[in-house]
């Protein structure tokens, strides 16, 4: 079993249910559990690949989290094609959030410019939008420090399911995170965590561009995400015009 392969992902799934719940963020915040995790995953790159995870989640019985970037240059939120995987990632029974990596600007035209980009998925998904994360928080940590609140959105950075801390971890740790930015554990493998621990808060992020069939290391996995995206770019050209040349299929 490769390492970012759908084998180890549902792997990592069925070992952490059989030792917390499963739970969707909202849950978290109408009850005071004391043991849970929170699937989430940030989508970067690829919405094909979100899609076949979401499917694996609904397999498995479990729901999660996917977050759109709007403003992103490798992928269009709002294509036609785009919009009918991220309905059908909701159909599943996930949930849909905005994956923000806002410019530097005020806490109130902050809270502006989440609450303008919600609006403009739920227009075009046609559904609510109810959440949102933050993208790359290393350059910005005052996004997580803050703790940013959006009127009747729940922040995935928030202190139920997510403790900042700036230098060294605090004894009265609340929340464990563990994530696979940049295609590595950077705080620990879910395969390899200590779960009897009481009580026990986990937040699960995984970013769907980094598995597949296969499973690669970073550099094959770029290059075949490359050769994916390639092959959409020809497809799409070859829709939209009838002087597209045969050879390039």
């Amino acid at each position: 079993m490769n390492p970012f392969s759908y084998a180890e992902y549902r792997n990592i799934i069925t070992m952490v249910s059989q030792h917390l719940p499963i739970r969707d963020f909202k849950d978290v915040l109408k009850s005071n559990l004391s043991r849970f995790c929170v699937l989430r995953h940030d989508i970067e790159f690829s919405v094909d690949r979100a899609l076949i995870l979401a499917r694996i989640e609904k397999e498995l019985g479990v729901i999660s989290t996917y977050t759109v970037q709007l403003r992103n240059n490798t992928y269009n939120a709002l294509s036609q094609k785009n919009i009918e995987a991220v309905q059908e990632i909701k159909k599943l029974g996930h949930h849909i959030g905005l994956h923000q990596n806002p410019p530097k600007m005020s806490d109130k035209e902050l809270i502006k410019y989440i609450q303008k980009d919600i609006e403009t998925l739920e227009h075009y998904y046609g559904f609510e939008v109810d959440r949102f994360a933050f993208h790359r928080c290393g350059s910005n940590p005052q996004l997580l420090e803050k703790y940013v609140k959006v009127p009747n959105k729940i922040n995935c950075y928030a202190e139920e399911f997510f403790h900042y801390f700036k230098e060294n971890k605090p004894e009265d740790f609340r929340v464990h995170y563990l994530a696979d930015s940049n295609h590595k554990w950077k705080y620990g493998h879910p395969l390899h965590t200590d779960y009897t621990k009481y009580p026990f808060r986990m937040q699960l992020l995984t970013h769907p561009y980094s598995w597949s069939v296969d499973g690669y290391s970073n550099m094959p996995n770029f290059n075949r995400l490359i050769k994916e995206r390639n092959q959409e770019l020809i497809n799409d050209m070859n829709t939209e015009t009838n002087t597209f040349p045969r050879e390039l299929l």
